[in-house]
């Protein structure tokens, strides 16, 4: 028995070795023990396009391209959450020593420690450290952690020859490999633009978490960390770095924003409602009280695809007899499932959400121009 006992041993020692192995080189540069997260920590995370010499041929990659994803992130151990503001990088914004331009340019002319200083002017939020990720960190992850399950919304086709880039996806829930899902979140070429892209790819990130936390994600972390990890730069500290991967082990929630706005010269921020954002998911402030009446003449949008129009009617019925104002916008592909989204206040939507049945969630995948979009998927049942 002791002989059976110790063979168990070894072989549960070979395998956690197994599992470890390839953590080998991201532990030896940027290694450290997970420990608590103390305070918030803040990060400007700089998803950056690959550069160009010559004909089609990609440039050494040296992280100074243009930043096509500016993601304000902070690690809030309070309120066990993470919240991330999407900046469209057409955001006309002041460069200092450049003069205007839109976000992107910023890593190009200054590198991350320009980026960093022209986010907090245009946020007012103060920024710990930056990550920079090449977009080849895409495909090499989402292959090492065998693909990701997204529920793609409509039909997306492009093909750029220099950037080697060819988009061909048809809508409906599929797993998607590295390649399609570098399509999936660089696609920019609708109605939409940028800021359909950026609604993308927080669609992305939730589905991106779910596989993570799955059992045959958690046995592909590891692969999935080596293989990122030459693509990415960064000046958080191993002391840092092993707080985060604590806080990241206590499964805090997920708030993606995107920073409110209109189209006008690129994309024309909102200085008041992105200070109230700030304010609730930046800094300490706590949450307001609210009550359902207080959000009576909100706009609500109701997503549905032809199947559920039945169930999209009944649900404006019922929004309309709690005082909202309801727009209905039949879209190409059904919801994955039933969920209230609101690009704002977390309380307002969970009353809204209650009031129906649904559950919510805070994410910039919201209608743009309303205060909250009501996704009807197959999963509502008509009365």
């Amino acid at each position: 028995m002791r002989r059976f006992l110790l063979l168990l041993l070894l072989l549960l020692l070979a395998g956690a070795a197994w599992w470890a192995y390839p953590l080998l080189q991201p532990l030896l540069r940027f290694g450290a023990l997970p420990r608590p997260l103390e305070a918030p920590l803040t990060v400007l995370v700089l998803g950056v396009a690959p550069e160009y010499k010559g004909h089609h041929q990609r440039a050494p990659e040296d992280f100074r391209g243009l930043s096509d994803a500016n993601l304000l992130v902070r690690f809030d151990p309070k309120a066990r959450r993470i919240s991330v503001l999407s900046i469209p990088r057409d955001t006309y914004v002041r460069i200092p020593g450049y003069g205007w331009y839109i976000l992107n340019h910023a890593n190009k002319f200054g590198g991350p420690e320009l980026a960093k200083e022209v986010v907090e002017n245009l946020t007012g939020v103060a920024i710990d450290a930056y990550v920079s990720v090449s977009v080849e960190a895409i495909r090499s992850g989402i292959d090492a952690l065998g693909g990701v399950e997204v529920c793609v919304e409509k039909a997306m086709q492009y093909k750029d020859t220099a950037a080697k880039l060819e988009i061909d996806l048809k809508p409906g829930c599929q797993r998607l490999s590295g390649a399609q899902a570098e399509g999936y979140l660089r696609f920019r070429h609708d109605a939409l633009g940028d800021i359909g892209r950026i609604q993308r790819q927080q669609n992305f990130f939730n589905a991106l978490k779910r596989e993570l936390l799955s059992p045959a994600g958690l046995l592909r972390v590891p692969q999935a960390i080596a293989s990122v990890e030459p693509h990415i730069r960064t000046d958080l500290t191993r002391e840092e770095i092993g707080s985060l991967l604590g806080f990241l082990a206590t499964r805090p929630e997920l708030v993606s924003l995107l920073t409110p706005g209109q189209f006008g010269r690129g994309w024309e921020v909102h200085q008041g409602e992105l200070k109230r954002l700030v304010d609730r998911y930046f800094s300490e402030a706590p949450p307001p009280t609210l009550s359902l009446q207080d959000l009576a003449g909100q706009r609500v949008v109701v997503q549905y695809a032809a199947a559920q129009a039945a169930q999209a009617g009944q649900v404006r019925d019922r929004l309309r007899g709690l005082g909202f104002r309801v727009l209905l916008h039949e879209i190409e592909s059904p919801p994955p499932r039933s969920e209230v989204l609101t690009n704002g206040e977390a309380e307002a939507a969970r009353l809204l959400a209650e009031s129906l049945g649904l559950p919510y969630r805070v994410s910039g995948e919201a209608a743009l121009y309303s205060e909250f979009t009501v996704r009807v998927g197959p999963d509502l049942q008509g009365e």
